[in-house]
């Protein structure tokens, strides 16, 4: 697993996880406008609260892939 780290201030940006499928994460908070992104999984469905709101048309992962 790989995380990157902004220079300046210490904010996580991404994390590759290596043993599985090929994953990168993007954490959104780090984008300028996070509203060209779009989603692809949800990840963590067995820690989901019963008010979180997932896309029904999404793959979903119980916990992170790999």
């Amino acid at each position: 697993m790989r995380r990157g780290f902004c220079a300046t201030c210490g904010s996580p940006l991404f994390l590759i996880n290596g043993a599985g499928e090929g994953a990168i994460v993007i954490y959104a908070g780090s984008l300028d406008d996070p509203s060209w992104y779009t989603p692809s999984r949800d990840i963590f469905v067995k820690s989901a609260q019963p008010w979180d709101v997932m896309d029904p048309t999404l793959p979903k992962s119980q916990a992170m892939p790999g």
